[in-house]
């Protein structure tokens, strides 16, 4: 199915592209929302600015795509393969990405307040003034995350893996660290409350 096939079914009605391959898909600044594209193959897609809000991108594979500003609220990317995705200034207030592979993928200035991202592989990725207020990282991996000047108050850090996370002035308040090894963690640039 090509692009112009989806959008006119979108526009139709139709909701579900269970399992469709858009590789290299272009749908920069289209409204997609409530669209079921679980399974589906997004490598490479460019879909900066769109909106996506309540989408089910369950077990979709969109390595390399680009989401630059596009609104993710309350979308679901259970198990989806975000690996070297650029969310930019992306919207995932509410996102449920539970054990989503998020390796490499730049999250800069991103939106994540109450998503739940346990589970998820973040090694790697690039946090940098993120909003990450309240969201659940309990069993996460962010080794060698970049969390400068991002907001972790109230985040779930319970069994989070943070060996050489970087936390330079990262706000760090009403969070609970029990069974976090910091050992490898340098706190001494956080702004801890």
């Amino acid at each position: 199915m090509n692009t112009d096939e989806l959008l006119t079914k979108y526009h139709n009605g139709e909701r579900e592209f269970i399992a469709t391959d858009l590789a290299d898909a272009c749908l920069t600044e289209r409204c997609l929302a409530a669209i079921d594209l679980s399974q589906s193959q997004l490598t490479n897609a460019n879909l900066s600015g769109s909106d996506l809000q309540c989408a089910n991108l369950s077990a979709t594979v969109l390595t390399r795509a680009n989401l630059w500003r596009s609104n993710l609220t309350s979308a679901s990317l259970v198990s989806a393969n975000l690996n070297q995705a650029s969310l930019i200034r992306a919207t995932l207030i509410g996102v449920d990405g539970e054990g989503a592979c998020l390796r490499n993928t730049d999250l800069r200035l991103a939106n994540l307040q109450g998503a739940n991202l346990s589970h998820a592989n973040l090694m790697g990725a690039d946090l940098r003034y993120a909003d990450l207020t309240g969201v659940n990282l309990a069993g996460a991996n962010l080794s060698r995350a970049n969390l400068t000047g991002a907001n972790l108050s109230q985040a779930e850090l319970r069994g989070v893996t943070l060996k050489k996370a970087i936390f330079d002035n990262a706000y760090i308040s009403e969070v609970c660290l029990l069974d976090v090894d910091l050992s490898q963690v340098d706190l001494r640039y956080a702004l801890l409350k």
